[in-house]
């Protein structure tokens, strides 16, 4: 799956669960009564802080819900909502970390409990254990008291939609989207499930939320406008919906591609600025260099290793062994 289509699931799931009034509902319905029972509900916030560290943020999203138990009002609890669309066998060392960087971020003789939640909407059944410990095959029962014991709460969304849990017609419509949204042949279930917004909410809720799902069909699939238009001119304001939504993301992918340029561009000429410091450098040390050896410089497209070289040329001592070290680095 590629890395924009992975971004559009994501995006889905946030712009709906991101929205306390639905994320209420989400753990209302969704999470076991024994622990539902004991939260009060009407604390629940969406936190702005997320327990995915800063280089892992291109690749890894969570949803941090923070609220209260009942009758302890310092008490403080997070639900930690890690979506999925692909099966992913280190899902629990992702979560462990997630865990880490929260605590290790309150510091506090009490620290808050965490409940790790994985929503699931791929196309495979989740094949996985949710105990942490699984991962570990120790030679002997003595070894596990060394071993973090948790374990995470596993959602999966065909599964809810097969056993029909009691639910909201945002939080049904959600799903049935979820699950379908992989199969070309099922789409005409998506377009059945907007109507349901439209039946049941007012309009102006039905219409955010249905501007939402298009958004996120037109971003995920490979239908086009006209085709996702043909299925909704029935609903109200539904060609404008899409044509305006289509607009945006036109709009959204010249932007990201003028950043992107803009980036490629900052990134090649910090590669030449290298180069040639290197090649100056060079030219210092040992006097006029040949002409082949400045070509084998600029073959190299790796800055940490121009860094590294220059960095050495001040320990060789004669311009064979540099060349030799050139020549090793335009190799990697």
């Amino acid at each position: 799956m590629s890395k924009k289509i992975s971004k559009a699931h994501d995006s889905f799931v946030k712009n709906i669960l991101g929205r306390e009034v639905y994320a209420r509902d989400f753990i209302r319905y969704y999470l076991p009564e024994r622990i539902t029972s004991q939260l009060d509900l009407d604390t629940l916030e969406v936190s702005s802080k997320s327990f995915v560290s800063d280089e892992l943020k291109e690749n890894l999203t969570d949803l941090v819900m923070s609220l209260q138990f009942k009758n302890r009002d310092l008490a403080e609890i997070y639900m930690l909502i890690e979506h999925k669309s692909n099966l992913y066998h280190l899902t629990k060392l992702q979560l462990f970390g997630y865990l880490n960087e929260a605590w290790q971020n309150k510091r506090k003789d009490e620290l808050p409990i965490i409940i790790p939640v994985v929503f699931y909407h791929g196309k495979k059944k989740w094949n996985y254990s949710l105990e942490f410990s699984d991962m570990f095959k120790p030679p002997g029962k003595h070894y596990f008291k060394y071993i973090p014991k948790f374990e995470h709460i596993l959602l999966q969304v065909p599964e809810i939609n097969k056993q029909k849990i009691k639910s909201t017609i945002v939080l049904e419509v959600f799903n049935l989207v979820l699950e379908h949204i992989f199969y070309p042949d099922r789409r005409d279930r998506i377009y059945k499930a907007m109507e349901l917004l439209f039946q049941g909410l007012q309009a102006e809720e039905a219409g955010e939320i249905f501007a939402v799902i298009v958004k996120y069909m037109l971003s995920a699939t490979d239908l086009t406008p006209e085709e996702v238009e043909e299925n909704v001119r029935h609903l109200p304001k539904g060609a404008d919906t899409v044509r305006t939504t289509a607009d945006v993301l036109r709009e959204e992918g010249k932007h990201e591609g003028v950043i992107i340029g803009e980036q490629q561009g900052i990134v090649k000429g910090e590669l030449k600025a290298t180069q040639e410091t290197l090649i100056d450098l060079a030219v210092e040390v040992y006097g006029p260099i040949p002409d082949m050896l400045q070509v084998k410089i600029k073959s190299i497209q790796s800055i940490e290793n121009l860094r590294a070289l220059n960095r050495k040329i001040i320990r060789t001592e004669s311009l064979d062994e540099f060349t030799e070290l050139v020549d090793r680095a335009a190799l990697n």
